[in-house]
């Protein structure tokens, strides 16, 4: 059996309504509400067609019909439209975010919390400790004769500065000298790279004459190694009481576990993959407690690589359109301010 123009009308219609209203929807609803041009009846055939089909199931004390997971998955992939994000969100992000993509943990804890609040749904914030980590560039910065400055920027957006103490006085000359050697030297390297380089013996020539080199090391080797696996954050826990489906605290408490103890989280994340915005629903995450929820995800890059995702848990019963509105343009905006 087809799922033709008709029945796919009618399953949008019971979708948008049970989404908005958690209630099982009938044939009546649907006609009053919707105005298919159809009755009451011929929906109401049509809905037992697509109950047969899979995409609606009835639950037993009620005599209206909700949208089954394949449902959900075929309004993702084929009925959703993506609605554009209104302009004064979007200037909520941009304000909240600002213009400069500074301090990774920063970042972290404002995009998790913008998307919780304009969501309405737990967000999650994945980020990336690439173990390839490399240097982007160093930038000396004169505070005083015999200070300095040193700021180091990875290409995974993480931004580290220590301060150097200089014996004699430095000129500009030679800080415009250091800046173009220390690039030159150490542009590009990951940890590994950077260990083999101070062990050779261009590096103790450059060392000699560049004494400053030695003390910007600790920081190079400190803002290379944060390595040892992806890391969640996540806001907006609380949210999950919002939602009848999670009225059942043990159930509630499943989830809730699973998202705080991070390991089966990121098993589901790296299982689930992907570039852009990726809907999971239900049983595709292959995880018990995660059986009647949604995991929507988008990924940030910079250069082509991915630094992190972006995301939110909730219900299946999930606004997908304008969550994956959201993710969109969040993820795009810090993926242009990182390559910026």
């Amino acid at each position: 059996m087809l799922v033709d123009d008709r029945k796919l009308k009618i399953l949008q219609a019971v979708i948008a309504d049970y989404i908005s209203t958690a209630q099982p929807i009938g044939s009546r609803t649907i006609a009053k509400k919707y105005k298919l041009g159809i009755s009451s009846a011929t929906i109401r055939n049509e809905m037992s067609d697509l109950e047969e089909m899979g995409y609606l199931e009835q639950p037993h004390t009620s005599a209206g019909r909700v949208p089954s997971e394949r449902a959900y998955r075929l309004y993702v992939d084929r009925l959703m439209q993506i609605r554009n994000l209104p302009r004064k969100e979007q200037e909520i992000i941009i304000r909240e975010l600002g213009e400069r993509m500074d301090e990774i943990e920063s970042i972290i804890r404002k995009t998790a919390r913008i998307l919780s609040q304009l969501t309405r749904y737990t967000s999650l914030v994945i980020n990336s400790n690439l173990i390839d980590c490399r240097l982007r560039h160093i930038h000396f910065i004169q505070l005083d004769s015999n200070r300095l400055v040193a700021v180091i920027v990875t290409d995974n957006g993480i931004v580290k500065n220590t301060i150097i103490k200089t014996a004699d006085t430095v000129t500009a000359e030679y800080l415009e000298s250091l800046t173009r050697v220390a690039n030159d030297k150490f542009g590009g390297m990951t940890i590994e790279e950077l260990n083999h380089c101070i062990a050779s013996e261009d590096y103790k020539k450059l060392a000699y004459r560049y004494s400053q080199l030695d003390s910007l090391i600790p920081m190079l080797m400190e803002g290379l190694s944060i390595v040892g696996g992806d890391d969640v954050y996540a806001d907006g826990m609380s949210n999950l009481f919002n939602f009848p489906e999670y009225s059942d605290i043990s159930k509630a408490k499943s989830l809730m576990e699973i998202i705080e103890e991070k390991e089966q989280l990121m098993d589901i994340i790296r299982r689930i993959g992907g570039k852009g915005v990726v809907v999971s629903i239900g049983s595709e995450m292959d995880n018990v407690y995660m059986k009647d929820c949604s995991l929507v995800t988008a990924s940030c890059r910079v250069g082509g690589r991915e630094i992190g995702r972006i995301g939110v848990i909730g219900p299946t019963r999930m606004e997908y359109d304008r969550v994956v509105a959201v993710l969109e343009f969040i993820s795009g905006y810090i993926t242009g301010m990182m390559d910026k």
